[in-house]
């Protein structure tokens, strides 16, 4: 940050004020100015470093788990099990960027997340018609062992959805994703970035949500940003569009 200052900053100005007051001041090494201004310089450093630190506090996104903690307890955000700083701080965001509304989308992917063991919901108004909503959810590989959720979890969603809902969606239902596992097909990368780029398409589609479309030119931008100069992506030949619940998942990769 702009405002902060170091160690030898700190003592440089402290010197150069001692030699403004007492302009034949011995203020070398091992001089008894010398000496004070550096014990005033350490201390003054250590009051820098704790308003940094407090400065991070006031921010959710900078600032350490136990501020965290008490960010989203104020807002009424408790962390699930497993959960993750990064997770938690996640939930929080959303909460500030599209605060409880009433029942609208965002409130239901916040029900859902607030729930054990579920690492990822996706709300789809109007799924079933009129007065409809269908809630996606994901599981945490770490906490379940698969991130598709078993029958007792979508349970224990759809029992505290139907809490806290608003009475004017009469249909709602909390589902697993079907997995799509699509294959890639790629020439032109080389054999020096071949692997780096097969990981990394690998997890670029661990990371869709349900619903959500692959776009050929995204793959080949993967392997450009590793390094390859011309990438040719035979598979797949279009846009993919999974239908309703359906989630893409990395298939046979093949990068040559």
């Amino acid at each position: 940050m702009a405002h902060e200052k170091s160690f030898d900053d700190i003592l440089a100005d402290i010197l150069t004020d001692f030699r403004n007051i007492f302009p034949s001041v011995d203020v070398g090494q091992g001089s008894l100015a010398y000496m004070k201004a550096a014990g005033y310089a350490s201390a003054l450093w250590g009051l820098y470093r704790y308003q940094e630190w407090i400065s991070r506090q006031i921010f959710p996104d900078t600032c350490d788990s136990e501020a965290l903690e008490h960010h989203c307890w104020v807002r009424s955000i408790s962390r699930t099990s497993g959960e993750t700083d990064a997770a938690f701080l996640a939930r929080l965001l959303a909460h500030i960027r599209q605060p409880p509304a009433g029942g609208n989308q965002y409130d239901y992917e916040q029900w859902a997340l607030s729930i054990d063991d579920v690492a990822a919901a996706y709300c789809f108004p109007l799924a079933q018609g009129a007065e409809s909503v269908d809630v996606v959810i994901l599981a945490n590989v770490d906490t379940t062992g698969s991130e598709i959720p078993g029958q007792e979890l979508l349970d224990a969603v759809a029992a505290y959805i139907e809490e806290v809902r608003p009475v004017g969606a009469r249909f709602v239902r909390v589902l697993a994703p079907t997995v799509v596992e699509q294959d890639v097909s790629m020439t032109g990368v080389g054999s020096a970035f071949a692997a780096v780029v097969q990981d990394d398409i690998e997890a670029y589609l661990s990371g869709f949500g349900p619903g959500q479309e692959l776009y050929v030119p995204q793959l080949a931008a993967i392997a450009i940003a590793n390094g390859a100069a011309n990438p040719v992506v035979t598979l797949p030949v279009s846009t993919v569009t999974p239908l309703g619940a359906q989630v893409l998942r990395a298939g046979e990769i093949d990068v040559s």
